[in-house]
């Protein structure tokens, strides 16, 4: 059964025989640090893990293919029970006979829930308003959908603000032949096939500070498939100090840089701000809403990809960054690809207050309990906040499947680690202090004040 705790705190993480199985109480052994950030103990917090606001499953038929579609979203949590977290994760799909839209929106801000939600509304109204747009250029129906969204929450016209509030967004259209995504932010989609492409549509997302730290539990929680999977990133994420990104934010009088703590140590990721105010802080450089960092080089356009099916096409994953910042690509596919087909294909409601697993939930959500199961190795370094977490999982099923030989993987895989390169870049300037922070970065999301000692915890 699966437990939260153990005799060694760098190891608390443990599902005996490789049990897919989530309880719904669990204790962490906090690490405790003094000021100048060594560890002078542990505190144990125990908490009961939120449940999902969300659960779909659904089959679709697609062409010759039978498309299974599930989606979750599971609320962020304080596991000291300190602070009240509204979840701001949304996602939905919606489909015709020429195919299969799915959207995930991850909002921050005061009002980020209803920025994802009124981008719901946006884009369903699109959906079947404009079908005729969408199936002839699905690029330029998404690049219409952002920007309406952005273009409508600018004139407030549903009383939301998002000056300092907005979203993540990921789109994906997937047809007999293609896969027509657009991201803004750092929300992903990724497919995994067990042909490698000739053409890799977007490069491997870049290492982020956390992986050091789940390095260790990635290993021990490895799952192996026996057959090669290729975890193909569709999207790209949008961080401000991406060169391209980082020369128009500096081009429009904004500046990149990460917080440091009152010793000068570097936290969290690069964020945008004003050139002589501490603020917004906003840890993307794209996305929907967010109108005071349009002023400053943040921008709605979305970016997009396309990838040309092919034969060995397994499933697709769209995620928000809670399932991005605890797992790569490679946990991703290999974790889906060992449970997707022991998981329950069709689920009607959420399983409330129950021990999770395979049996009683689809693999979305199997995905998201995985993902926050490591998140709690971050709690554990960092006394952090658990980000939402979201995903759809669309598995695609022939209706009249030929058999293809697959590749063995050999097992057990060797670890490739990646070193993250800490130098400030050109344009990457030192960072407004934050006074007797100890831990890593809180959140992610948007500031919503110009005074960086009182940091908002809404996202």
């Amino acid at each position: 059964m699966g437990c939260f705790t153990s005799t060694r705190s760098k190891s608390f993480i443990l599902i005996s025989d490789r049990l897919c199985t989530y309880n719904r109480s669990g204790k962490i052994p906090v690490k405790v640090r003094n000021k100048l950030g060594a560890v002078i103990g542990s505190q144990s917090v125990t908490f009961q893990p939120t449940d999902p606001i969300l659960i779909t499953s659904k089959e679709v038929s697609l062409g010759p293919e039978t498309l299974l579609i599930s989606s979750c979203v599971l609320p962020g949590m304080d596991p000291r029970g300190e602070y009240k977290k509204k979840c701001q994760d949304n996602c939905f799909y919606l489909y015709n006979d020429s195919g299969v839209l799915c959207c995930l929106f991850d909002g921050h801000g005061s009002q980020g829930e209803k920025v994802a939600e009124f981008c719901q509304s946006i884009i369903e109204r699109l959906f079947y308003h404009e079908q005729a747009l969408l199936t002839s250029n699905p690029d330029s129906f998404i690049k219409r959908a952002t920007e309406k969204c952005d273009n409508e929450l600018s004139s407030n016209k549903k009383g939301i603000d998002s000056e300092y509030s907005g979203c993540t967004g990921v789109l994906v259209y997937i047809t007999t032949s293609t896969i027509y995504c657009g991201s803004v932010g750092d929300s992903r989609g990724m497919i995994a096939t067990t042909t490698q492409p000739d053409i890799l549509p977007a490069p491997p997302a870049s290492l982020g500070a956390e992986r050091e730290i789940l390095a260790g539990v990635k290993q021990r929680r490895k799952s192996f498939v026996e057959t090669q999977i290729h975890s193909v990133q569709l999207t790209r994420d949008q961080k401000p100090e991406d060169p391209e990104e980082l020369q128009r934010i500096v081009k429009c009088g904004g500046r990149v840089q990460r917080l440091t703590d009152n010793l000068g140590n570097k936290i969290g990721p690069y964020r945008v701000w004003k050139q002589n105010a501490n603020t917004p802080g906003l840890a993307m450089s794209r996305s929907i809403g967010d109108m005071i960092a349009k002023n400053i080089g943040v921008i709605s356009e979305p970016v997009c990809t396309s990838y040309n099916r092919i034969q060995g096409d397994l499933f697709i994953v769209i995620g928000s960054d809670g399932i991005w910042d605890a797992m790569d690509n490679e946990d991703v596919g290999t974790f889906v690809e060992c449970y997707r087909n022991k998981c329950k294909t069709f689920v009607d409601s959420c399983c409330i207050g129950v021990e999770i697993n395979p049996s009683n939930s689809c693999i979305a959500q199997i995905l998201s309990e995985e993902a926050r199961m490591r998140w709690y190795t971050i709690v554990e370094e960092e006394d952090v906040m658990i980000d939402d977490i979201s995903c759809i999982v669309l598995e695609i099923r022939k209706n009249a499947e030929v058999g293809v030989k697959h590749s063995k993987r050999p097992v057990p895989m060797e670890e490739v680690s990646e070193k993250v390169v800490e130098e400030e870049g050109e344009g990457l300037k030192r960072a407004p202090t934050i006074k007797e922070i100890t831990v890593r970065d809180p959140r992610r999301g948007s500031f919503v004040s110009d005074k960086i000692e009182g940091i908002d915890l809404l996202g």
